[in-house]
């Protein structure tokens, strides 16, 4: 039987909420070790990363890494009168704000804009995902449509327990160009 998105966006959003502590802050500290020995991330200078809800792969010790090792950090800004999104370089916690879908955004008074392919690095958040790349967010197409013309490498950090073999699909979506997975 083939599962509907939304079905697998619910049961995938539940797994992860009921995840344990501790099994969170291991696979955490794995996708975070992964990601820092990637060749990728060495070279990149700016990235694009979201900032974690909680039930998510932390991204805050990504960021602070990357602030860290003299590299930009650009965080997703929504708007959803157009369905798009955008990025602005962060500095500091000071600089995100509560907004758009209750989600930690940058300030823009505060912050510069930065074009999609002047990121060399984009951490794309998603729910499940499968071996061809494709992922089930949280239903907007926010990254999907960033992606269709995005030019660089785009990277999900993946829990095991993400997996399927494959995912149901629509013309729109767009796969990301590499995924860590932690056991």
């Amino acid at each position: 039987m083939k599962q509907s998105k939304q079905f697998l966006r619910a049961k995938y959003l539940d797994k992860l909420k009921k995840m344990s502590e501790h099994d969170r802050k291991k696979i955490n500290q794995k996708l975070q070790k992964s990601l820092f020995q990637c060749e990728k991330w060495l070279h990149a200078k700016i990235i694009g990363i979201t900032i974690s809800q909680t039930h998510e792969w932390e991204t805050w010790p990504i960021i602070e890494q990357a602030w860290l090792e003299g590299k930009k950090v650009a965080a997703p800004k929504c708007d959803p009168s157009t369905k798009q999104l955008s990025f602005r370089l962060i500095n500091s916690r000071q600089d995100l704000a509560v907004q758009h879908y209750r989600l930690m955004e940058p300030i823009c008074d505060q912050t510069t804009p930065v074009l999609p392919n002047d990121l060399d690095l984009l951490v794309v958040p998603g729910l499940v995902y499968d071996r061809s790349h494709y992922r089930i967010g949280y239903g907007g197409g926010y990254y999907d449509r960033f992606l269709a013309n995005f030019d660089h490498t785009s990277i999900s950090l993946v829990w095991s327990g993400q997996m399927v073999d494959v995912l149901p699909r629509d013309t729109f979506d767009q796969p990301v160009s590499h995924m860590i997975i932690a056991p």
